[in-house]
């Protein structure tokens, strides 16, 4: 399975856009952990941040890609683009713009939906990771 490229975020553009994006705490405390972490699950978010099944964290991120995104409109759009033509269903997710989901070693997207896991699992970009800083 080829998996189509993805527009590469410039890190000191993401940082600006971080910076002037007016996240709530939340929106913060989420992004900078995913940009840390790594990889991660929904259920892990919830219970490594120590936050509310509701509303679901993803949708938090997403309001946070959102927010970031418009102080970089031009690598969201694209972004968005790449979203919705590698998406299995052809919708975008704006979650994209930090992070992506997965695959197995076989090219299977891991996704409950693939059958290869109980939850989906995403990781961070790879411009955006800041885990060994």
């Amino acid at each position: 399975m080829e998996i189509k490229s993805r527009p590469k975020a410039n890190i000191h553009e993401f940082q600006r856009s971080i910076e002037l994006a007016g996240l709530l705490e939340i929106e913060y405390n989420l992004v900078e952990h995913i940009r840390y972490i790594g990889t991660f699950t929904q259920p892990y978010l919830i219970q490594a941040l120590r936050i509310p099944s509701k509303p679901p964290v993803l949708s938090i991120l997403c309001n946070a890609c959102r927010k970031i995104g418009a102080q970089m409109p031009e690598h969201f759009s694209q972004v968005r683009q790449w979203s919705q033509e590698v998406s299995v269903d052809g919708v975008r997710w704006d979650g994209d713009l930090i992070c992506s989901v997965t695959f197995n070693i076989d090219g299977d997207r891991l996704t409950p939906e693939s059958g290869t896991t109980q939850f989906h699992n995403f990781a961070v970009h790879r411009e955006l990771f800041i885990g060994f800083e």
